[in-house]
């Protein structure tokens, strides 16, 4: 992607952060920031048929997340979409950034709760660990294999945009949600979580 469009993609999503997955009440604290220096593995892969199809379930066992991928884009308001057709029990992985497999850094969000604070699908999401393996199929029935590498809390203003939309050293996957309390007044969380993957 030329520099200048990479750049204002990184500005749009700078706006889209800011109300990724927040749509329910959050009332538990966040944990303290967790950075995790585990080292990441850079990977070259040439993009096939297989692995630049279009992602189907994601399934992360050590959290007992399996869930259907829809995908999204941009809302009218701007924001990062979220499911439509399952709201609560899919996740979205935004269509006009990378597929997962590719060389790039894919990105799915998901609810951590439902409006009134019940469970989401991403509300197992802060039990993940390091080391984790995080599962994606696509549309031609093949598996591609994501290890974490990193767990971070970040406000919205304090989102390293490049390093969760637009790194392109390797085949990354990163998850988002919620974290942190509710902000009636900005009908948002205080955090996001980012769950940073590499291609296995």
């Amino acid at each position: 992607m030329p520099r200048m469009r990479l750049r204002l993609c990184l500005l749009l999503l700078a706006v889209l952060f800011i109300a990724t997955a927040c749509g329910g009440t959050v009332t538990q604290k966040t944990e303290p920031i967790e950075q995790h220096g585990a080292r990441t593995a850079t990977v070259s892969i040439t993009p096939t048929a297989a692995t630049v199809s279009k992602p189907t379930r994601l399934v992360i066992s050590t959290v007992g997340i399996n869930a259907l991928i829809e995908s999204v884009g941009i809302q009218a308001n701007g924001d990062l979409a979220t499911p439509t057709q399952s709201p609560w029990e899919n996740v979205g992985w935004y269509h006009l950034g990378t597929l997962p497999g590719q060389r790039g850094s894919a990105v799915i969000d998901g609810h951590l709760d439902r409006p009134g604070g019940s469970p989401a699908v991403f509300w197992r999401l802060r039990g993940i660990h390091v080391g984790d393996e995080v599962d994606v199929t696509n549309s031609a029935n093949k598996s591609l294999h994501f290890r974490v590498t990193r767990i971070a809390y970040y406000t919205p203003a304090e989102a390293p945009l490049q390093d969760i939309f637009g790194n392109m050293s390797g085949s990354y996957l990163n998850l988002i949600t919620c974290a942190g309390d509710w902000i009636p007044t900005q009908h948002q969380t205080t955090m996001r979580l980012v769950v940073y993957t590499t291609l296995m």
